[in-house]
């Protein structure tokens, strides 16, 4: 089968979204696929990656503006800048670069049939736009649609009122043609899943899960000094303000001792460090993925994640805690119980989660968490379940599907074509 997977994040971005498109192109040119991929580069390029054939379309305003994140929120401005802010304003999304990537993926076309095009993106939908212009020129073409996040559009108090309304309605109808017009729906967890399928007309939309792409750890180190550590950024009305609550009263109690350590690796922006926790949180700079998992596996006790049920967000797991899955320390999720992260870390036994405003619910957690490795012990894993979240395994399950369920042109079962 030859596919075309159309999308603005890929290798080497060290952005979430982008190692979910690695993993679907990884698996399907291992499985026997054919596989050429669309990615935003910062140059027009042709390049071969694990067996793909991948050609990459620079934004004609910023080169690179979705690979370069930490630049993003540095406070620098440049013209360029300034131009990509107005043409996200204006039209809530890269317009100019899904021109250029059209224009690639039309070219691709015509080189020869393609039996399958994947799209992915987020609320932005630039790769979709893509795709369904593809759709209505080759219709006999099997799209699938992945939608890595719920259905909603972005509220931007700053657009100019006029153009912001023109740009939601163009935004919302590329949405909904999307969900109409694609011949399978991807998305991350059940939850999301649900909402699709009731917002689609055809109603065929499959769980395929972000994951882990590294060999589970069945040993496990341990820190001279108690260390717990962050991976990331805190994302705007996210913060670790309970957790330095809870530390500072479990400290004080004495309960926790007070050289312990609390890393945050990767974050750029200010938090609030409470005075009697200066000496023990310790903020690093931004490293690459495989980096941050090895820090994640030799360089702490307990992972943290922390994210607010106050975003009125349903369905999220956060890339970082499935990344957190196969390393065998603790995870600590300070988030909602109720929902996908709370189930995750009672059907794995990888973690504890908590409510974030629930104080002595965290402080008990920190201090499972500490009782391990004071006692240098580790929790008692479901391995079979968490090898379940293995990038191969989400990335089979859609191989599976699409040879039970593809059809080609003529309307016959593609299995022929759809090796596994």
């Amino acid at each position: 089968m030859r596919i075309l997977i159309i999308t603005n994040v890929f290798h080497p971005s060290n952005m979430i979204g982008a190692f979910r498109m690695n993993a679907f192109a990884r698996y399907f040119s291992r499985a026997g696929h054919d596989v050429t991929v669309i990615a935003e580069g910062a140059e027009d390029v042709n390049e071969s990656w694990e067996g793909c054939d991948v050609r990459y379309v620079s934004d004609p305003i910023v080169r690179n503006y979705s690979y370069l994140s930490s630049r993003i929120y540095d406070g620098r401005w440049s013209m360029r800048r300034a131009v990509k802010a107005l043409e996200y304003r204006l039209t809530l999304n890269s317009s100019l670069w899904c021109r250029k990537a059209i224009a690639a993926s039309c070219r691709v076309m015509a080189g020869g049939r393609i039996d399958a095009v994947l799209s992915t993106g987020g609320h932005d939908m630039v790769s979709h736009r893509c795709a369904l212009k593809l759709k209505r020129e080759f219709p006999e073409v099997y799209w699938i649609a992945d939608m890595r996040d719920e259905l909603r559009v972005p509220r931007l108090k700053y657009a100019i009122p006029l153009w912001h309304r023109l740009s939601l309605r163009r935004l919302e109808k590329a949405m909904k043609m999307t969900l109409d017009m694609s011949d399978l729906i991807l998305s991350v967890s059940k939850p999301i899943v649900d909402d699709l399928r009731r917002a689609s007309s055809h109603g065929r939309v499959l769980e395929i899960c972000n994951g882990y792409d590294y060999p589970e750890v069945y040993d496990c180190c341990f820190q001279d000094r108690f260390t717990m550590m962050y991976l990331g950024r805190f994302y705007p009305g996210i913060h670790p303000d309970n957790l330095f609550g809870a530390y500072v009263e479990l400290i004080d109690e004495g309960r926790l001792p007070a050289d312990c350590v609390i890393k945050i690796v990767g974050n750029p922006l200010k938090i609030d460090i409470p005075d009697a926790l200066r000496s023990n949180v310790v903020e690093l700079p931004i490293v690459d993925h495989d980096e941050a998992v090895r820090m994640s596996i030799e360089e702490c006790d307990a992972l943290l994640m922390i994210y607010s049920r106050r975003a009125g967000r349903k369905g999220v797991y956060s890339g970082k805690l499935l990344d957190y899955l196969a390393t065998n320390k603790p995870i600590l999720a300070i988030s909602d119980p109720g929902d996908v992260v709370g189930d995750l870390m009672r059907d794995t036994g990888a973690g504890y989660a908590v409510d974030e405003d629930d104080i002595p619910a965290i402080k008990s957690a920190v201090m499972k968490c500490y009782d391990l490795w004071l006692n240098r012990r580790t929790m008692p894993r479901d391995w079979d379940r968490i090898k379940e979240f293995r990038r191969s395994r989400q990335v089979g399950k859609l191989l599976d599907y699409l040879a039970g369920n593809m059809t080609d042109g003529s309307g016959q079962c593609g299995n022929k074509c759809v090796g596994v």
